[in-house]
């Protein structure tokens, strides 16, 4: 289809057809004119389709998505003339259950657009109109034109990419701004004199393309310089003085700036050359600079030398992500769907939508208080980005409070640039770090909308000018108390710390921390260790950074294991490549916490534990299937249907007779699910006809009515022809389990989900749910066992993940066929015995005492327990219970106890592979 017949046919057809009527036509003629396949003609199933079926995030309800296409796109339609601000509202809360694909498209049938939605980045909005595809004209705003355009949004979406533009942008920027200041510099002027005139014509140059000052306001004084340079100075005078305390300036009005910045008139005198590269500058569309690399750049231009001589060095916004996002993003989004989930259940009760949208306010204002803290924060990079994931967050809160009803005065907006704290030694760069900030922050708001503050600025006291690490008089810094803390500490090494930073300081440095760390340790070990001590201190919750890779060696290593003795290590990349000076050395990326964090990562892999050198050594993925083990394990009953029923209808039918003297006894069984171990038991039957014919199933009559009425119809819709054709059997029998089980007086189930690994008796006669897996074994020696730190450590290490606390998967044959059971004694196998059997006593005794109580409350209790002791708690008794067993288990293996979780697993992984290489 060529552009004019497209645009002549939407033309007539727009305004003639519904939504609903006439996307799917609307986007085969958008993907004919692209050159793109349609749906149908891609045959991708759930990954591009027409009406992809998503939750609504945030809620219950569920919705479609008009057109999707995993990894490119979503695109919602509307009709024309409608808004298509609430088009990308919509589509925005299913972009995250959708996996954030980098392109929002919405479309009334006339009118196209193109929301950017690259993650890091401020979104870009391309509007393609019927006239301009017409005449293939460039978009407004782009260098691109319609097609290219429409062509790149469903073929390339990397193309449209805000950050290839703005890159450039920022860098011609800050090359003409360097150019000034080197002339500036050069003719004797001071250098924070020289950062502090820029930094104020930069941020004019920024508000004029925001709308914050008049456009064209300052080109007029940029021109006026240039033809009277001797007056220039007076002319920048007067402009900073008005938007120090706002009013007119040349017969425009202009706000009332202040924060810092204008807090004076101060201003520099400049040639006409400067001013001519200032004009030049001011041309570039500056509300598309990237405070993330515009901030390292503009220091360079002046600082360079003093940042090399502290070993400071610029990060790059995806490296700062791989701290940013475990350390402090991982943290809230995890609080965030729960709180969705809370809000959700309310909404859904009567008159409900009231307290769901407090639930979201609550959240909302936690956001608001949530402090970050970089202490070597340089031009801000770390907190920039840290404060746009903020903002996006509260953002998506917002959008989904107003979903439920609320208005823009219930959630006004609260994350704010004060939240996030700096220190940072050197005058430039603590100035510029909050001109950063503020500059991402007015570009997150001319792209959400919002109305501009009065003042426009806040002085910043929450960036310090101060060393990080040491007071004048030698004693130690005292940061502010920030909940997440991450950075860039500067890279000297030891030997060079003399050199750059001076041998008295040096000395000072050693012996005010010289009870903590080694004398010998590297510059960037500072600042690990006084995050971990916040943390250990309570006043901070996690913190990450990025390091030399020297830090898991050596000396350095010390801060390390100082992380593991009073927490845990959480995320590690330990090394990466990096370029420091056009120089390539290597770094580490780590994330640490108290330990409270259960999912550790290794170079995105999920491991078990993280060593104190950034490694984990054991690769239990070498496991075997064990034959001793086979046979042994399964997968609950899968119903394919409302077969369980409570406890009181179940006793009532167990009474009930039947023709002929069949008792329902024998198609009724206690149920239990995952939920029935980890809680309270629910006390739910099943009906359950095994491998029953129909006309057997049919002499029981209630169970079997019961099934005609509430399963039949659902399964007869199933396009499964078994669980069609035989609607009274459950999907996935497992009689194989039925006939291991079948000589056990009692038998082992673990949750197939849950925080924590807890195998527990089930009687036998109790028919399990596809959510526990079962093991076929009665005796307390294998139970013990499994119980035990051993195959606890084994699991967790074979097991997956999921959800919002990252619960463990449970796998049989990962978890249980490859882990090597020990071969005891008739002596160490009695002493498991015993330990197993108190276990399960303590268990039973603590859920007597407290009707409340859950297993997953006491073992909740326990691993707290393990971490900080109290002897007074009533799980202390639990907590000594599995000490002994696991005391007794090792034995078994006859093997040392304790053990660390790497030993654990070599051993166990050592063992495996010899089972599995003498089973011929």
């Amino acid at each position: 289809m060529q552009p004019p017949e497209f645009a002549q046919r939407w033309r007539e057809r727009a305004p003639t057809v519904s939504e609903r009527a006439g996307y799917q036509d609307h986007w085969r003629d958008l993907c004919q004119l692209a050159g793109h396949p349609t749906p149908s003609e891609a045959g991708q199933g759930q990954d591009y389709t027409f009406e992809r079926h998503v939750k609504k995030v945030g809620t219950k309800d569920s919705g479609f998505a008009d057109v999707f296409k995993a990894g490119f796109f979503i695109a919602e339609y509307k009709g024309l003339g409608a808004n298509l601000g609430k088009a990308l509202q919509q589509a925005t809360l299913y972009a995250r259950e959708l996996g954030n694909p980098p392109l929002i498209i919405t479309s009334d049938l006339s009118v196209i657009e193109v929301n950017t939605n690259f993650t890091g980045t401020s979104p870009k909005t391309y509007r393609v109109t019927l006239d301009d595809i017409e005449r293939d004209r460039k978009v407004a705003g782009s260098d691109l034109t319609a097609l290219q355009v429409l062509r790149a949004a469903l073929h390339d979406p990397a193309a449209l990419d805000p950050r290839l533009a703005r890159e450039r942008i920022t860098q011609d920027a800050t090359r003409r701004i360097g150019q000034v200041a080197q002339s500036l510099l050069g003719r004797g002027s001071e250098r924070t004199q020289v950062a502090h005139f820029l930094m104020r014509v930069v941020f004019a140059m920024f508000a004029e393309d925001v709308g914050l000052l008049e456009r064209g306001l300052l080109t007029k004084v940029l021109l006026r310089a240039k033809q009277y340079p001797e007056r220039s100075q007076g002319y920048f005078q007067e402009l900073f003085t008005a938007m120090q305390h706002g009013g007119e300036f040349w017969g425009s009005d202009v706000r009332h700036f202040n924060g810092g910045l204008f807090d004076d008139g101060f201003a520099l005198a400049v040639t006409a050359p400067d001013a001519d590269a200032l004009v030049a500058a001011a041309k570039l569309d500056w509300a598309e600079v990237e405070p993330s690399i515009f901030g390292t750049l503009f220091e360079d231009s002046l600082d360079a030398k003093t940042r090399s001589q502290r070993g400071a060095h610029y990060t790059s916004v995806p490296d700062i992500e791989r701290v940013v996002d475990p350390v402090l993003m991982l943290d809230l989004n995890r609080e965030w769907d729960a709180v969705k989930l809370e809000a959700a259940e309310l909404a859904a009760k009567r008159g409900g939508q009231r307290h769901a949208i407090a639930q979201l306010q609550a959240f909302q204002q936690r956001l608001g208080a949530v402090q970050v803290l970089d202490p070597a924060c340089g031009s801000g990079n770390f907190l920039y980005v840290a404060l746009k994931k903020l903002l996006d967050l509260e953002h998506e809160v917002r959008l989904t409070a107003f979903e439920y009803g609320a208005g823009d005065f219930d959630l006004p907006p609260l994350v704010h640039p004060r939240q996030m704290l700096g220190i940072e030694v050197e005058p430039f760069a603590h100035e510029l770090a909050s001109i950063t900030l503020w500059i991402g922050y007015f570009q997150w708001k001319r792209a959400h909308g919002g109305d501009w503050p009065t003042p426009v600025l806040e002085r910043l006291t929450n960036i310090q000018h101060h060393d990080a690490l040491l007071n004048a008089d030698g004693s130690e810094f005292a940061w502010p108390v920030a909940e997440y803390i991450v950075g860039n500490p500067p890279f000297l090494g030891d030997k060079m710390m003399n050199q750059r930073l001076g041998s008295e300081y040096t000395a000072t440095l050693r012996r005010t921390y010289g009870d903590r760390l080694p004398g010998q340790s590297d510059l960037v070990c500072y600042w690990p260790e006084k995050a971990r001590a916040a943390i250990e201190a309570g006043t901070t919750k996690r913190a990450g950074f990025v390091t030399t890779n020297s830090i898991r060696g050596g000396k350095n290593r010390t801060i390390l294991e100082r992380i593991k003795a009073t927490g845990d290590l959480f995320m590690a990349w330990p090394d990466e490549p990096w370029l420091q000076d056009g120089a390539a050395v290597r770094v580490s990326l780590f994330g640490f916490d108290d330990g409270t964090e259960q999912a550790r990562k290794l170079n995105g892999q999920e491991v078990l534990s993280i060593n104190a050198d950034l490694s984990f050594r054991a690769d239990v993925n070498q496991a075997q299937p064990l034959q001793e083990n086979a046979g042994l394990s399964f997968i609950g009953t899968q119903k394919g249907g409302a077969f369980d029923i409570p406890g009181n209808l179940a006793h009532e039918w167990l009474k009930l007779p039947n023709p002929g003297g069949f008792q329902n006894s024998d198609v009724l069984k206690p149920w239990v699910n995952g939920m029935d171990l980890t809680r309270r038991a629910s006390g739910r039957w099943i009906i359950d006809y095994r491998d029953m014919s129909q006309g057997i199933a049919e002499r029981y009559i209630e169970p079997f009515e019961y099934v005609r009425s509430k399963i039949r119809p659902e399964r007869e819709a199933n396009k499964d022809r078994a669980s069609r054709e035989r609607w009274w059997i459950h999907q996935r029998s497992r009689p194989e389990m039925r006939e291991a089980l079948e000589f056990c007086a009692r038998f082992i189930g673990i949750p197939r989900v849950a925080k924590h690994l807890i195998p527990v008796w089930l009687s036998k006669g109790t028919l399990p749910d596809s959510q526990v897996v079962v093991v076929a074994r009665d005796d307390d020696f294998t139970f013990g066992v499994l119980n035990s730190s051993f195959h606890r450590i084994w699991a967790r290490a074979q097991g997956t993940y999921m959800g919002v606390g990252n619960d463990l998967r449970y796998t049989p044959s990962t978890c249980f066929e490859t882990f090597p059971f020990s071969r005891p004694t008739d002596p160490q196998r009695s002493e498991v015995e015993k330990w197993a059997k108190y276990v399960v006593q303590v268990r039973e005794h603590l859920l007597t005492q407290d009707p409340k109580a859950t297993l997953t409350g006491l073992y909740n209790a326990v691993t707290s327990l393990r971490r900080q002791p109290d002897t007074g708690h009533p799980a202390s008794a639990l907590v000594t219970a599995h000490e002994r067993l696991d005391q007794a288990v090792a034995a078994a293996y006859g093997w040392e106890w304790p053990l660390s979780e790497d030993e654990v697993l070599l051993r166990l992984l050592a063992l495996n592979l010899e089972r599995a290489a003498g089973q011929g």
